[in-house]
């Protein structure tokens, strides 16, 4: 194994560290939740999900998600001055912090903690996406020129400081909740801060008007898609503290978290079929593979799903107290969404291919729009636990429209042709999301359950070579 890496391209080898730093990442704020469930009250930890839930959706208007498309198209297009684009990033960056705080601060004054944060709070909120994004945007630098050694390990050492430095604030803080916020806000403003210097110095370039326009145009059309997307993830967990309580916020957001464990495998495999479905649509040929083999990763994600669905209250036991028992009727839901998220990225596949991203923003938009409908609806009838049945509606939906959004790509460009398997991809998500709602009543039915579970596993252990040659990042 170490030969085969030592013969990697530099391209290869920066592709595989960067997927090891977000799974690492991923993995820690997974095996941490333990611990803080256990410290802190659902409401505490509820704190510091809503302040996550808010600091994603407000860098969206305070730095334009730069450092997640644009960055790489602007460093193409500039190469030639990359560090003075960089530079100019981030001065577009802070203008922008500026320019929301002082937005904020004006609504502040009128209505007052409109978010349910004390001003300082807010302050400290701005500060961490301002030097976040520093961070973010050098690291996207080292990933579009194969830098991947630094860029692994600052990724990794965020990742393992946020929660050090929370256990140890909120041993000393009494406020346990904003002890656990501060421990991560001050380890991405001190990393990031590092990095903000940094960009500054590398380059006298700090203001340049044809990079601002560039990124101002690039970016401000993909705001709604941006925004609909955190409203999708994340926006329903604002909407319980506000309707139900925060204590529910925090056993909802527990639930989201665990279910979306499987995103790591998900994640894993969208890496290898991205660039593969490229390949096969530009040559032309090799469609009958395309179509057995996203079968099988969709057959592949929908199994793996289904063992956490039917590990849902022992995997509350591991993770967390008595407190959050009702979140076990939740993950059924959230983890039927992330097969359909993954869906969506399938059938998103041929739209990025073909440059129809306007259609991107029309299926998050409508997606998001329908998530808020359905939980000022139900929530209010049903209470919390039905956020994640209106998360799994818009989910399904998000890829009802992606799939149909696919097909009118595919009659412009492509006479119609179908790349995948799309009755057996029908068939296949029905049967899933009517099996991970039928689990639901067995979960006091502990032998059948376990007993489908190793069943489950003998199937997988069968199966096992053809899995990892699918999972596979070549």
């Amino acid at each position: 194994m170490l030969n085969k890496y030592k013969k990697l391209s530099v391209v290869a080898k920066a592709s595989l560290w960067a997927f090891i730093a977000g799974v690492v990442q991923k993995g820690i704020s997974i095996l941490v939740i333990p611990i803080f469930t256990r410290i802190l009250t659902t409401t505490e930890f509820a704190q510091y999900t809503l302040y996550q839930s808010w600091h994603d959706i407000f860098i969206i208007f305070t730095s334009l998600n730069i450092f997640n498309y644009a960055i790489f198209s602007g460093l193409k297009e500039f190469d030639d001055d990359i560090d003075g684009f960089i530079a100019t990033s981030q001065t577009l960056v802070t203008g922008l912090c500026i320019l929301s705080f002082l937005i904020y601060y004006i609504i502040h004054i009128f209505y007052g903690d409109l978010i349910g944060f004390s001003l300082p709070i807010v302050i400290l909120m701005f500060f961490d996406m301002l030097f976040l994004s520093a961070f973010n945007i050098w690291a996207a630098k080292e990933r579009y020129e194969f830098k991947y050694k630094l860029m692994t390990f600052f990724s990794i050492l965020i990742g393992i400081l946020g929660p050090v430095l929370g256990l140890i604030a909120i041993k000393y803080i009494p406020d346990k909740g904003m002890g656990r916020i501060y421990g991560v806000a001050f380890v991405n403003i001190i990393i990031g801060l590092i990095f903000y210097i940094y960009g500054f110095i590398k380059s006298k370039n700090r203001f340049d008007k044809r990079y601002i326009k560039f990124l101002l145009i690039y970016c401000i059309p993909l705001i709604p898609h941006f925004l609909a997307c955190q409203i999708l993830t994340r926006f329903d967990r604002i909407m319980i503290a506000n309707m139900c309580s925060e204590a529910e916020a925090g056993i909802y957001s527990l639930a989201y978290s665990l279910s979306c464990l499987t995103q790591i495998i998900t994640d894993a495999i969208l890496k290898s079929l991205i660039p593969w479905t490229y390949k096969i649509i530009k040559q032309g040929k090799n469609f009958k593979s395309l179509k057995k083999n996203v079968n099988f990763m969709i057959i592949l994600i929908a199994v793996v799903n289904i063992i956490l669905i039917l590990f849902a209250p022992e995997a509350i036991k591991i993770f967390a107290t008595d407190e959050y028992d009702k979140a076990i009727y939740i993950i059924p839901a959230v983890s039927a969404s992330v097969y359909f998220m993954f869906l969506f990225n399938v059938f998103a596949n041929v739209e990025y291919y073909y440059s129809e991203t306007k259609y991107v923003a029309f299926a998050s938009i409508g997606a998001a729009v329908t998530n808020v409908v359905l939980n000022f609806i139900f929530i209010k009838l049903f209470g919390f636990i039905a956020a994640g049945y209106t998360t799994l509606v818009s989910y399904i939906l998000y890829a009802l429209g992606h799939f149909i959004f696919m097909k009118k790509i595919c009659k412009k460009h492509a006479n119609g042709f179908d790349y995948y398997d799309n009755k057996t991809i029908l068939l296949i998500s029905i049967i899933f999301t009517i099996i991970s709602l039928l689990i639901i009543p067995f979960y006091q039915m502990v032998i059948i359950r376990y007993v489908l579970i190793a069943i489950i596993f003998i199937i997988l252990a069968i199966n096992y070579k053809k899995i990892l040659k699918v999972i596979k990042i070549k």
